[in-house]
């Protein structure tokens, strides 16, 4: 697993897996209501998002709460949510991955194909005489 470590921590995993890299990433702080614009910005470039946006969580010195993050390792970008607080990280984790998967959710094309096709064709009705 990558370790990473500054003043901040992020936590990948509750085994304090952390990423280790020679110099600390660029931190940016937004509000819970800004996932679109956490998007936008940091993870897609030119409109393609970068898979390798790993979630995690971070936690502040003083208090020993975790606070939803990101970091996109092709900027070399921490991003941290700082109005949501959980004490867990996989909860701190699960936030954040879930407002960007239902972020993706909403801007897809309404005449888009479906992603899987439906297993079997509907039923024809039947008429009762």
């Amino acid at each position: 697993m990558i370790r990473f470590r500054c003043k901040d921590t992020l936590v990948l995993d509750e085994d304090w897996l952390r990423l280790d890299m020679p110099i600390s990433p660029q931190c940016f702080r937004y509000t819970g209501r800004q996932i679109a614009t956490i998007y936008d910005s940091h993870i897609c470039q030119a409109g393609t998002p970068d898979i390798d946006t790993v979630y995690c969580a971070y936690i502040p010195p003083p208090d020993g709460v975790y606070q939803p993050a990101l970091y996109v390792p092709s900027r070399h970008h921490a991003i941290i949510v700082i109005d949501h607080r959980f004490t867990l990280a996989r909860h701190a984790k699960a936030w954040i991955a879930d407002r960007i998967r239902e972020l993706i959710i909403a801007r897809r094309r309404p005449g888009a194909p479906a992603e899987t096709p439906p297993l079997a064709p509907p039923l024809a009705s039947r008429q009762h005489r």
